[in-house]
């Protein structure tokens, strides 16, 4: 029986990404499955942040990896280089991998919202781009659209900050392996991790 892995993640967060690519080779080396579970960043009711201004170092100051810059390297992961939306609200993708589930087709459909932003730059919390996406992979279109219209699985989505504070998820990824959260990790921490559940 494989080994569940609960994910939590958000689209709009380039740490997840790291994570669909990591979970990629996850599958290819143990006998695991990962249960995505929607975290949205910036839920309605919260603002979005202004960006901090940025502080230019010294000119003589050699330059460093940051933490996001370092796991690419260590990963040996290409942050797809194409414009993507800006200030993107993620809910409604949420809601459709949530009825994607009730077709067992949850995965498929959440790596495809995942290449359709990072690698084509789509608006995947637009309706039209949903049900385009959604094609081959979804059986009931119908259904589907009136589940993401009605935000029938509204209540499957947790909001930062405090609800998401509350089930313990300060970070997206979160993945919990065992009796372990681990977040924005490297694949050698997973690799271990999961080696650990599995005994």
């Amino acid at each position: 029986m494989s080994l569940k892995i609960p994910l939590a993640h958000d689209f709009i967060c380039p740490w997840c990404w790291v994570a669909l690519i990591q979970t990629i080779r996850l599958k290819q080396e143990f006998d695991v499955e990962f249960e995505w579970l929607g975290y949205e960043l910036f839920p309605e009711e919260l603002e979005w942040p202004d960006p901090a201004p940025s502080i230019p170092p010294p000119a003589n100051k050699p330059s460093t990896p940051s933490r996001f810059e370092f796991i690419l390297l260590a990963d040996d992961i290409t942050l797809p280089q194409v414009d993507r939306p800006k200030k993107m609200r993620t809910f409604y993708a949420h809601q459709a991998v949530e009825y994607a589930k009730t077709e067992g087709v949850g995965n498929e459909l959440n790596e495809r919202l995942y290449r359709a932003f990072w690698e084509r730059g789509r608006n995947i919390n637009d309706l039209s781009v949903l049900l385009e996406e959604g094609q081959g992979i979804i059986q009931d279109v119908q259904a589907y659209e009136k589940a993401i219209r009605d935000r029938v699985f509204k209540d499957n989505i947790v909001g930062f900050d405090d609800p998401a504070y509350e089930k313990g998820v300060y970070n997206v990824p979160t993945y919990f392996i065992g009796d372990e959260r681990l977040a924005e990790q490297p694949y050698v921490v997973l690799r271990k991790a999961i080696q650990k559940a599995l005994g």
